[in-house]
């Protein structure tokens, strides 16, 4: 009887050990889970119709009594059309100690937000813009992100830009068809339609200054509404500034831009997170350097090879420094103290390359990272573009090379060319 009474003992431990295994391992994964996929929290529907049209007029309010001309005369902006409730305003007098990310588009790639506000996790600027007939519809849209998503609401903020109209504007109301609140929708037509495929002459670079205007932050990481970066890449960033001290006043005068590797992947693909996960998926033909069928030299001197021969590590620090050469156009996280972008550059070819270059004669050092990546959604192919991207470039390209002899003139004493 005896021997009976001990057996079931065992058997009752042997089970309660089995079960607190069980749970063990559960509260594991769910620690896990939230330490790597806390990019999908904070992102549910919250609102309601009626709040949708309330947060829509406010909206509006917003656009009457916060319109400034460009200094072109050509478009009305409105620079804190709606800012992130846990941003602090930008001053020109000081910053915060921040990483921020800059974006911007047209309004019908606001959709891309909601996965970017996902990953990065932290204060994000973003220019939207709008032709006249397009606003009533652009503001609903934001409305909606911000109702809907919580984290919109609290980490980004919203700069408008439209062309200035030639006659009276008529009010804005809610649109006639309205999406519903929290679906921002991502119609057909707008699948294959990029930014610069309207009828105005697409403003980027005057979008990029205005959103880079709209955040605190002393960094800022300036990407491409379709473009993921690494999952962490805010704080891994903030604590190198203030591990090597890039935060404090004596190294504001630094002239570091650290480059982010940007890669394009397909859109079957799930974006990667970490750079063990775009090793794979490159290995897999998954994911590949961007622009490599259209303009390899474009990126080429980020030495991709070099990158993705260097095992992943914990933390982020610069794995080499790169020399500027033409035609090199890197992604990089600087001061937002940076040159501006020339605003003359409109349409496709040289908006980007222009204030890299201008960077590298002011005497700016491209230092590239480690760890850090960015990816672009969907292959870049010849197919990818509008029907005039070669009158764009070939515009522009003239407008390139009047640029670089004004550099010149800006800085006599630089021995640093763009070629």
């Amino acid at each position: 009887m005896q021997h009976f009474l001990w057996g079931k003992l065992v058997l009752v431990l042997v089970a309660v050990v089995a079960v607190l295994q069980v749970v063990h391992l559960i509260l594991l994964s769910r620690l896990e889970a939230k330490h790597h996929h806390n990019e999908d929290q904070d992102v549910r529907p919250i609102s309601s119709g009626n709040e949708a049209e309330a947060a829509f007029a406010s909206l509006v309010r917003s656009l009457h009594q916060g319109r400034v001309l460009d200094t072109s005369g050509e478009y009305q902006l409105v620079p804190n059309l709606a800012p992130g409730t846990r941003q602090p305003p930008p001053r020109s007098s000081s910053t915060v100690p921040d990483i921020a990310l800059v974006s911007q588009c047209s309004f019908n790639h606001l959709h891309h937000i909601v996965p970017m506000v996902q990953r990065w996790q932290g204060p994000i600027s973003v220019a939207v813009f709008a032709e006249d007939h397009e606003l009533s519809e652009a503001l609903w849209r934001i409305a909606s992100l911000r109702l809907c998503y919580s984290a919109v609401r609290h980490n980004v903020s919203f700069q408008l830009v439209s062309p200035l109209p030639a006659g009276g504007r008529p009010p804005l109301t809610v649109p006639p068809v309205p999406s519903p609140p929290c679906q921002v929708p991502v119609p057909e037509a707008y699948k294959q339609k990029n930014n610069y495929a309207g009828k105005r002459r697409f403003p980027n670079n005057l979008l990029r200054n205005v959103a880079r205007r709209g955040t605190s932050a002393e960094f800022v990481f300036v990407v491409d509404i379709d473009m993921l970066p690494s999952f962490n890449l805010r704080q891994d960033f903030y604590e190198f500034a203030v591990k090597n001290h890039l935060f404090s006043e004596t190294h504001h005068e630094d002239k570091t831009v650290y480059v982010v590797p940007a890669f394009e992947a397909r859109e079957t693909a799930t974006p990667p997170r970490m750079k063990t996960e775009l090793l794979k998926l490159s290995d897999g033909g998954d994911i590949r350097p961007f622009y490599i069928e259209l303009c390899w030299k474009c990126q080429v001197h980020t030495d991709y090879e070099a990158w993705q021969k260097e095992p992943p590590s914990s933390g982020l620090a610069p794995l080499f420094e790169v020399l500027w050469k033409d035609p090199w156009e890197p992604f990089y996280i600087s001061r937002n103290s940076i040159p501006f972008y020339d605003e003359r550059f409109k349409q496709y070819g040289f908006n980007r390359i222009s204030q890299v270059c201008e960077l590298h004669v002011a005497g700016f050092k491209f230092s590239v990272l480690n760890n850090a990546f960015l990816v672009h959604r969907g292959l870049k192919t010849v197919t990818s573009f509008h029907e005039t991207k070669d009158l764009d470039q070939e515009r522009n390209r003239l407008l390139f090379r009047q640029f670089k002899t004004e550099l010149r003139e800006k800085y006599p004493e630089s021995s640093r060319r763009c070629y």
